[in-house]
Formats: C-alpha cells, structure tokens, sequence
C-alpha cells in the first residue's frame, strides 16, 4: 500500500508538469511515508513502487531490480519522476547492455 501511495503521488507530480514537486520533496515525503510501517523500510517500499510502475507499462518482473543494479549514478527513489517515455528508455537502454554481456 506505501507503494502505490507513492507511486500516486509521483505520477501526480508527473502529469502536473507545472508543480514544483521535485527529487527533494519526494525524498523528504518518503521518508515520512516509510516511517509509517514497521515492516517495510524506504528502500523496500521504492523497489516495490519500481516494479508496479515497470508493471504498468508492460515491462518485464525484475525492472526495480534491473534499474538499480545496474544504474548507479541515479536515486531508485528519483526515478520515480521520470516520464513514462524516460522510464522506459532508460530500461531500453539497460536491455541493449544487457544483450551485449
């Protein structure tokens, strides 16, 4: 459920386009957000809000899993404001790496 709250949350921010709902909020919200449950910390809740939003746009199981190994230079927690169209690319683009191992 802290999942999908987030998961809401981002997509609101991403179709607004003229908020000011940025990789800084979203860090402070989710923070909050994950002292909600004591099950579930931040990096478990982001994962899981990765892969249904990978879900949603007809990718494979494993896209939180794809998207933070083999992308460190990015916050699993900001790729959550990405576009739907930079979201995908980006899978695209670790696919294509992925074939050439």
């Amino acid at each position: 459920m802290l999942a999908s709250v987030l998961l809401i949350m981002t997509e609101a921010a991403r179709l607004d386009g003229k908020g000011s709902f940025g990789a800084e909020d979203l860090e402070i919200v989710a923070g909050r957000l994950a002292r909600a449950s004591s099950a579930f910390d931040l990096d478990a809740i982001v994962t899981r809000a990765l892969d249904m939003r990978g879900s949603a746009l007809g990718r494979r199981p494993g896209t939180a899993e794809l998207l933070t190994l083999l992308d460190e230079e990015t916050r699993p927690l900001s790729m959550l404001l990405w576009t739907d169209q930079e979201f995908n690319e980006h899978l695209d683009t670790l696919d294509q790496e992925l074939g050439e191992l």
